[in-house]
C-alpha cells in the first residue's frame, strides 16, 4: 500500500514538472500559512542557489491574495500547502493564481479536498498519528523531492534519483538521530519545564525548522512565548534581550550560512547559561549521500528539535494537541 502511495506521489510531482516545461517558467512562488508556508522554504532557498532560471518568492498566502505580485501570470508556477486542504487564505491564493492564469501545484492531506479542487496539480502527502505512514510521505521529503524535480527541468540536469535515494534513507538517520540526542532531549525538558519562554536562532536553510520549532511547537503547541531570531540579524538588536537567564536553541547547520549561525553561537555561549545548540556536525548521516548532506541535515535536525519540545510536552503534562484558539473559535 505505502508502495503505491510513492508511486502515486513521484507521478504528481512528475506532473508539476511537465506542466512546468509546457508553460515555460519564468517565476516561482509558494504560498502557505505557519508551519505550512516553512515546510515550503526550501524551494526558494535551494531554486535561488542552484539556478538563475527563475525568480523564486516565499509569501504569506493571506499577503499573496491581498497584495499579488505584478509577475504573477501565465508563465509563474504557484506551489501552495494546506494540510487540511480548506485553509481559507491558501485556497484564495490558488483561486486568485489560478485567474491570474498562473499554473497551480497544492501539497495537501485530503484528497477531494477544496484545495485540490481548486488546483492544476495536487500533491498527496501522509500525516496520520493513528496509523503512521513513512517518513517519505510526509510534506518535508515531497517538497524536497519537488525541487529538485523543478531543479533538473530549469537547468537541464539528473539529480532527483539522487534526492529521492536520499529521502529514501531519511527516516533511518532521523531515528538514529532522535536516539542519539535522547538524554540531551529530557535533559531539555527538564531545565526547561518552567521557562516562559524561548528563543530560537538560526540562518539559511535552518530557517524553516527554526521557525516550526518556534511558531508550531513551542507557541503553538505547548503555548510559551518564542520568536525566531535570525543568526544574522542578532547583533543587530535582538541581542540586547539577551542575558544570563535567557533560553535559547540555536541551531548550527552544514551549508555555507554555517559561519553566520557560529558567530551567533559564540555570542551566546558567553552571554546566556541557558543555551541550547543543536548541531549538525554532531548528527550520523551515513546512508545520505555526500552531496547532499547539507541540505538534508535541517529536517534531521527537525526530528531533534520536534523531540525536544515533545519531551517538555510530556514532562509539563501539556500535550501538544492542545488548542485554545485553532479550530475552537472563529477569528
Amino acid at each position: 500500500m505505502h508502495e503505491e502511495k510513492i508511486a502515486l506521489v513521484r507521478q504528481q510531482i512528475a506532473a508539476v514538472r511537465a506542466a512546468a516545461e509546457k508553460r515555460k517558467i519564468r517565476d516561482i512562488y509558494v504560498a502557505a500559512c505557519g508551519g505550512s508556508l516553512a515546510t515550503l522554504y526550501p524551494v526558494k532557498y535551494i531554486l535561488e542557489r542552484e539556478t538563475d532560471a527563475v525568480t523564486v518568492s516565499a509569501v504569506n498566502a493571506a499577503e499573496f491574495y491581498n497584495d499579488p505580485p505584478r509577475r504573477l501570470g501565465e508563465h509563474a508556477l504557484v506551489i501552495l500547502n494546506s494540510q487540511s486542504g480548506t485553509t481559507a487564505e491558501t485556497v484564495a491564493a490558488a483561486r486568485l493564481a489560478r485567474e491570474r492564469g498562473a499554473l497551480t501545484a497544492a501539497f495537501t492531506t485530503a484528497p477531494g479536498s477544496v484545495m485540490e479542487q481548486t488546483v492544476d496539480c495536487p500533491i498527496y502527502y501522509y500525516d496520520d498519528p493513528v496509523n503512521p505512514y513513512p517518513l517519505l510521505l510526509s510534506i518535508f521529503p515531497e517538497v524536497y523531492q519537488l525541487t529538485y524535480a523543478l531543479l533538473d527541468l530549469l537547468n537541464g540536469t539528473d539529480r532527483l534519483p539522487v534526492m529521492e535515494t536520499a529521502m529514501e534513507e531519511l527516516e533511518t538517520v532521523c531515528k538514529r538521530a532522535v536516539a542519539q540526542f535522547a538524554p540531551q532531549a529530557r535533559e531539555f525538558a527538564q531545565k526547561h519545564r518552567t521557562e516562559p519562554g524561548i528563543y530560537t536562532v538560526s540562518a539559511g536553510l535552518d530557517r524553516c525548522i527554526a521557525y516550526i520549532l518556534t511558531n508550531c511547537s513551542f507557541m503553538e503547541s505547548v503555548w510559551r512565548h518564542s520568536s525566531p531570531l535570525n543568526a544574522g540579524e542578532l547583533f543587530h538588536g535582538a541581542c540586547e534581550a539577551v542575558g544570563r537567564e535567557t533560553p535559547v536553541v540555536a541551531f548550527l547547520g552544514l551549508g555555507a550560512y554555517r559561519p553566520v549561525e557560529e558567530r551567533a553561537v559564540k555570542f551566546l555561549q558567553r552571554i546566556t547559561d541557558k543555551l541550547t545548540v543543536l548541531d549538525a556536525a554532531a548528527l550520523d548521516l551515513t546512508g545520505i549521500p555526500e552531496e547532499l548532506r547539507d541540505v538534508t541535515a535541517p529536517l534531521v535536525l527537525h526530528a531533534v528539535a520536534s523531540d525536544f519540545c515533545l519531551q517538555l510536552s510530556y514532562l509539563t503534562g501539556h500535550p501538544m494537541s492542545s488548542r485554545r484558539y485553532m479550530g475552537v473559535m472563529k477569528y
